[in-house]
């Protein structure tokens, strides 16, 4: 048992930067907080002094048409691409030598569907300076969003080296589609330390590590009875500081596809296509 407690640890650093200070001292806080993490204020909507808290710069939008989004797969977020490969026997690489199951990081605890074959997967990490908004990598119907409590470890390089099926364990909100062109794919938001709060505008209502998730975690489901359509680029969550997304696809999904395959941790931009 780990004996930090990084959930409540983490949802203290989310009132923190979520406290709206006098206007002197936010602007103040807002400039120390951009210039520590090199944060490019010239790609954000609003000037620096606009925004109220440290949050709401760290959850800032664009300027519009500063992205473009490439099919059928693009980039969900602006960050680093950790992986892109074939899943082996339905396991990711976490790290050289540290893997874990993607069933298990689609459906925590539950019974492992053993007829979902997942063929491939896309590792893509946020750093703190990064747009952290997340957007759909591939056009298609949203039929279930699902919030899976757990851990908050940090998913730095040190971490992830050492901490066995990290993205597993964390707390994650995970969204289920039916692909425009046949098959299924799981968008996955993993939390971290610090960054255990998400939302989608997709279920406003489903805000992880919030005040009543800490005094009693549980799984929450949210289901669409009709797909809900989703085209590629549309904004499906945000992280309210920053992670890491993992996307995961079936074969009939991958059927005809040419992804590339990369582990270099190579800079990506959202929208930017992960095809051949």
């Amino acid at each position: 048992m780990n004996p930090i407690p990084q959930n409540l640890l983490s949802y203290t650093t989310g009132c923190l930067a979520r406290w709206r200070l006098p206007r002197p001292l936010a602007k103040l806080a807002n400039k120390g907080f951009a210039k520590a993490f090199g944060i490019d204020m010239s790609e954000a909507e609003e000037p620096l002094t606009s925004y109220s808290t440290i949050e709401d710069l760290f959850t800032r939008k664009l300027k519009s048409g500063l992205r473009t989004f490439n099919g059928p797969v693009c980039s969900p977020a602006d960050g680093y691409l950790a992986w892109s490969a074939p899943a082996q026997e339905g396991r990711a690489v976490q790290v050289k030598g540290l893997d874990y199951d993607l069933r298990e990081l689609i459906l925590g605890n539950e019974e492992l569907d053993k007829t979902l074959d997942l063929a491939w997967y896309q590792t893509v990490y946020l750093a703190p300076h990064n747009y952290h908004r997340v957007h759909a990598p591939f056009s298609g119907g949203v039929t279930r969003i699902t919030h899976r409590p757990g851990e908050l470890w940090p998913v730095n390089n040190a971490f992830v080296r050492r901490v066995p099926r990290l993205f597993a364990r964390n707390e994650r909100l995970v969204f289920e589609l039916n692909l425009e062109r046949g098959g299924r794919a799981f968008v996955v938001m993993v939390g971290a330390f610090n960054v255990g709060r998400m939302v989608t505008p997709l279920a406003p209502d489903l805000v992880t590590n919030s005040g009543s998730r800490q005094l009693r975690p549980r799984v929450s489901d949210c289901r669409f009875d009709q797909p809900l359509a989703v085209s590629i680029g549309d904004e499906i969550g945000t992280f309210m500081l920053g992670s890491t997304v993992v996307v995961v696809f079936d074969r009939a999904a991958v059927t005809g596809l040419r992804l590339i395959e990369a582990q270099d941790n190579r800079p990506v931009l959202v929208g930017q296509s992960l095809c051949e």
